[in-house]
């Protein structure tokens, strides 16, 4: 059973299971959502952590690949007043033509993202010249000693459950593709904020 299927069955029952973090990602996420303007796509929307914090005079489309996560997100924009439109779609094939965005961001995508090359590519793709990326991302940390007590374990669990790979190196990754503007180290590198833009 891939990513897809198990995000798939958990449905909206995904946010009991992440929702207890939020109060750790909640300020991060706000200040993400401080770096986008104009027309923004969000890659990986899921049920819509992120929706509350976007600016409300920007052009907002989001997709993701699994169709149950959509349908909760676009629940929660109009709860909260929000106009966006939404899509299915994979991050690693985003069907929009090239140079379609001022702003592209990804929250905690990419440790789930099946071909994280390609799909950093696809964003690269999408942006505009001089278009800006935000990465807010789980990642390897920089302690050894961290990696191995704590997200090694939790790697395996979350591999078996949600199809997380919670050690992957996203921060180098953005950096083959963006000129790195900005970048936050958080719970000594578990989380990171990346701005990057391109060239």
């Amino acid at each position: 059973m891939g990513f897809r299927e198990k995000y798939a069955k958990l449905g909206e029952r995904y946010e009991r299971i992440d929702g207890p973090l939020e109060r750790f990602f909640d300020p991060l996420r706000r200040k993400a959502a401080g770096y986008v303007a104009g027309r923004v796509l969000e890659v990986g929307v899921g049920t819509g952590f992120m929706l509350p914090h976007y600016p409300r005079d920007i052009e907002l489309h989001a997709i993701d690949a699994v169709p149950e996560m959509v349908e909760v997100a676009k629940e929660r924009a109009e709860e909260i007043g929000l106009n966006a439109r939404f899509y299915v779609m994979d991050a690693e094939k985003l069907e929009f033509p090239s140079g379609s965005f001022d702003t592209v961001l990804s929250a905690f995508v990419f440790c789930t993202v099946p071909d994280p090359e390609r799909a950093m590519a696809e964003i690269h793709r999408v942006l505009k010249p001089g278009g800006r990326v935000i990465l807010l991302e789980h990642t390897k940390s920089d302690c050894r000693l961290l990696n191995w007590l704590f997200l090694k374990p939790l790697d395996v669990l979350l591999g078996l459950l949600l199809e997380d790979n919670t050690l992957r190196e996203t921060h180098l990754l953005a950096r083959k593709y963006f000129e790195i503007e900005h970048e936050e180290s958080h719970y000594r590198g578990i989380v990171r904020l990346i701005v990057g833009r391109k060239g």
